[in-house]
């Protein structure tokens, strides 16, 4: 038994926090392309600053200066000439809760005014991109249902009573009236389950797909694109299952593994909807941030990389920056987040409300994303109507009863937030160059649109005001944002002069695919931590292992006998003792008791000294268990343990290097938090058995570049666009490994002092 990775959602029910907010939407200004609202040599500013009741707002325009004025300690420097991915959108999801009270509960006018606030880019915020449901989720009006209900007990394999009728009362019509409000209006569309009939229990909260009905499913996706194309709602993505990982009797929810969604997509999906001539791209997950693992499985080989067209992330466990990680593995499969609610968990004050949504406007991107989605557009005072699910999420406005009966409609932080970009950002813009302060400090994302214009997105996340630099080439101006407050900066123009590549921080490797395409991969210090590294002499040793990929050493290995081992643990559930990861029983585990907190450690007494180099922790029957961050440490006494001998992030399966070390005792510790509770099956130490491995090498289509951080870290990128796996040579202290490279991935290697 172990939390929820959702489990951030439940808190106890609050008012919503938009009651802080404004008492209505404002009347918005048209959000006019830089260069027809700014003279050249200006830059437009939009401000909000909840502390003082401020909801973008028009300011003064800055004016640029040119020279060779140098740079402060906060500068944001900007360099349009360096270019990531292609933003899609910015958006929510019209929930059935949502859908139902805007189309329900507001007069016409009303709700005309809302769509047009909310989806306009010539009189509102200019929302792009919309994600929604396959029937229930978590916020439905009148409990579950999907488009094929039977009665319990009865199936319908031909689909005959398929219908979308549900969803033509309120639905579809605002759907409709968002795309003609915002033509370039992008849809996907997740399910939170099947119809019950095609699962485990005959329910749809909670239990597997039958693998029997895998053809229904797909016959149903596809019944469902050409209902919605029929209705004038075409949907562009679809997603197999939303949080496959995430399986409750509560609500509407499906358990899919990455092996079973690889069946689903490969053998169901992806070849009916080709045979229903349906160009509805298949993004392969849809789910948080923790398992890197799951998405990356669905790359590893031909079929599945051309079925599915990338990744959709939410944002309720792990860290962005696996967005970077998961894009610099593959490089060719685009990143989207898909959900990412705010809630009470936030806390409750406009300023911490802000901040939440600007973390994700902000980093989302940084991080490869191309979508920026929140979740439910409108939810009632209250945070409902729900179906059981999320106590506590907070909707981008809420939709509310007044004394009198009537409705009457507020914006939220989510609404301000998402304005901060979407009106300023369009569909087609590319993210460009900038640097960032991080979290506590000034963060930021710039982008380029399509008619030329730039957009700079600054948010003080620190305490205090900050003035700060904007540096563009050879141009700068100067700007002071209050603590908790964002600013949106447009500007037109061509970059004159030269960005010193060590202001960004970061360094580009861009290798060619073989049909001309470019694969680009980014790497900055802070995705250090994101890969495994191993001490090796007076060097840090790093590389990045893609799923699919695998580093063998020269000589086989052999696991250390058992006998007379001990383990240990800082806490332990109850029913699993530490011992359970040692008794070579996989159906027995280890389990800390509680979620994961830095700090927590699991230890081995080898009973002697033993010479080894590598320990393999299996998490695979408790699927997201695995440590997330480590370090091992490894000691002759148990008492004095020195510095860490290798240090990354976890996996399903943790298989953890080591130079060749002689000790008694090994300790594993982890080092970042998670809600999920550290399990392990089984726990082996290997160690070389002298006997050579293969050593033949295929490098056909195997790119390699070398680059540098500013802080000297030197780095080889090493990337696979030939027609098969790739095998190569990695020099490891005075020994050489042998790397396994799967088709479109990349690997990473770094050197750094130890």
């Amino acid at each position: 038994m172990r939390t929820t990775t959702r489990q951030r959602r439940r808190t106890a029910r609050t008012t919503t926090v938009a009651a802080a907010l404004l008492a209505t939407l404002p009347a918005l200004p048209a959000a006019a392309p830089a260069s027809a609202s700014t003279a050249f040599g200006k830059a437009s500013v939009w401000l909000t600053n909840p502390s003082t009741g401020t909801y973008l707002s028009k300011q003064a325009p800055v004016t640029w200066k040119t020279g060779s004025a140098s740079s402060g300690p906060s500068t944001i420097t900007v360099d349009t000439t360096r270019k990531y991915q292609q933003m899609t959108g910015f958006g929510a999801s019209f929930t059935d809760s949502s859908a139902w009270l805007v189309g329900t509960k507001l007069t016409a006018k009303q709700r005309n005014a809302l769509m047009r606030d909310l989806f306009s880019r010539s009189d509102g915020i200019g929302l792009s991109f919309l994600r929604q449901p396959m029937g229930a989720t978590d916020f439905t009006v009148k409990g579950n249902y999907s488009y094929d209900d039977m009665p319990a007990g009865e199936s319908d394999p031909t689909l005959a009573n398929f219908s979308i009728d549900h969803d033509r009362s309120y639905t579809i019509p605002l759907l409709k009236q968002a795309r003609k409000l915002n033509p370039q209006l992008t849809l996907m569309a997740t399910p939170w389950s099947p119809p019950g009939w095609m699962k485990t229990g005959d329910t749809m909260n909670g239990g597997q797909i039958k693998p029997a009905a895998y053809q229904h499913l797909a016959d149903y996706f596809a019944k469902f694109l050409k209902a919605y194309q029929a209705a004038g709602v075409p949907v562009r993505y679809v997603t197999p299952q939303n949080e496959p990982l995430h399986d409750t009797s509560a609500y509407p929810s499906t358990s899919l593994t990455a092996g079973q969604a690889k069946t689903f997509i490969n053998d169901y999906l992806a070849p009916t909807l080709r045979k229903q001539h349906l160009s509805t791209g298949i993004l392969g997950y849809d789910h948080n941030w923790d398992v890197t693992s799951y998405p990356e499985s669905l790359y590893t080989d031909a079929a599945s990389a051309k079925n599915v067209a990338g990744t959709a992330w939410h944002c309720y466990a792990g860290e962005v920056s696996a967005q970077s990680v998961v894009h610099n593995d593959y490089p060719n499969k685009p990143a989207f987040q898909s959900e990412c609610s705010g809630g009470s968990w936030e806390g409750t004050d406009a300023g911490a409300t802000f901040a939440g949504t600007m973390d994700n406007i902000v980093n989302g991107p940084r991080n490869w994303a191309k979508s920026i989605i929140r979740w439910n557009i409108a939810l009632d005072g209250s945070g409902g109507p729900t179906n059981n699910g999320c106590q506590g999420c907070r909707p981008v406005v809420t939709v509310s009863q007044n004394a009198d009966g009537t409705y009457s409609y507020k914006p939220t932080a989510d609404y301000w937030g998402l304005a901060q970009a979407s009106k300023f950002v369009q569909p087609g813009a590319r993210r460009v160059a900038s640097n960032s302060f991080g979290k506590g400090d000034l963060e930021d994302v710039a982008f380029t649109n399509p008619d030329g214009s730039t957009a700079l997105i600054a948010y003080n996340s620190s305490t205090t005001e900050r003035a700060f630099t904007v540096r563009w080439g050879d141009r700068t101006f100067t700007y002071t944002l209050a603590a908790g407050a964002a600013a949106t900066f447009t500007w037109t123009g061509t970059q004159h002069g030269s960005t010193d590549p060590a202001a960004i921080g970061s360094v580009d490797v861009p290798f060619r695919n073989a049909d001309g395409s470019q694969a680009l991969i980014s790497y900055d210090g802070g995705l250090l931590a994101q890969q495994p590294q191993v001490r090796v002499g007076d060097q840090w040793l790093g590389y990045t292992l893609p799923t699919g990929a695998s580093l063998t050493p020269p000589t086989g290995e052999a696991a250390l006998p058992r006998d007379g081992w001990q383990a240990t643990a800082s806490a332990s559930s109850s029913d699993a003792p530490p011992s359970n990861a040692i008794d070579g029983d996989a159906a027995t585990r280890w389990s800390l008791g509680h979620g994961m907190q830095p700090g927590d450690w699991f230890q081995l007494d080898l009973g002697s000294q033993q010479t080894f180099d590598q320990v393999v922790l299996d998490s695979t029957a408790s699927s997201g268990d695995f440590v997330r961050q480590y370090e091992v440490y490894t000691s002759g006494d148990g008492t004095t343990w020195g510095k860490p001998i290798a240090t990354g992030p976890g996996r399903t399966v943790t298989r953890i290097q080591l130079p060749t070390t002689t000790a008694r005792y090994v300790r594993v510790v982890n080092k970042a938090s998670s809600g999920s509770w550290w399990s392990m099956h089984d726990v082996s130490v290997l160690a070389p058995d002298g006997q050579a491995t293969s050593s033949a090498s295929a490098t056909n289509g195997v790119q390699r570049k070398s680059a540098a951080l500013p802080d000297g870290t030197r780095l080889t990128a090493v990337y696979n666009s030939g027609p098969s796996t790739a095998t190569f040579d990695v020099p490891w202290g005075s020994t050489t490994f042998s790397y396994r490279l799967p088709v479109g991935a990349a690997a990473i290697f770094i050197t750094r002092p130890a």
